[in-house]
């Protein structure tokens, strides 16, 4: 591959990443405009911005050990994401009278809840499928 290929290449997957990104944030102001707040269409676009995040950063990715770890990956990061929502969102509610403090504890808690509930399950899946479909694409050509 020349060098004007690989670049042209690289100009290929940097618009792709800028699209993916582009798409995530107009899905994020669709659910912000829709409402998530018990509004299956609203939760179902935040999941779509989630989806297009991750993509964002695996669609260059052509090896099944990278989709397996960021499947592996995303399994930990819930229970992580979990347990830093929970302890964030007790010790804003325990130190409320440093309202400097518990608001930051109180955004931490709100970050974990999001990358809990929509960035490690499309993660996962993405991981998941992007595992099957490279290996699946080794075995049949053999490498």
């Amino acid at each position: 591959m020349s060098g004007n290929e690989r670049a042209s290449s690289r100009g290929r997957t940097m618009k792709s990443t800028v699209y993916f990104l582009l798409a995530a944030g107009i899905l994020t102001l669709a659910a912000s405009l829709v409402g998530i707040s018990d509004s299956p269409p609203g939760i179902a676009l935040l999941y779509g911005a989630g989806l297009m995040s991750v993509l964002a950063v695996v669609h260059r990715w052509k090896q099944p050990k990278r989709f397996g770890i960021l499947f592996l990956g995303s399994v930990a990061a819930f229970f992580i994401m979990v347990i830093v929502h929970n302890f964030a969102e007790v010790g804003a509610d325990r130190i409320s009278h440093l309202p400097a403090l518990a608001v930051v504890l109180s955004g931490l808690s709100v970050v974990g809840f999001v990358i809990a509930v929509i960035v490690c399950p499309m993660a996962g899946v993405v991981g998941a499928l992007g595992w099957v479909a490279t290996a699946g694409r080794q075995i049949r050509n053999g490498t």
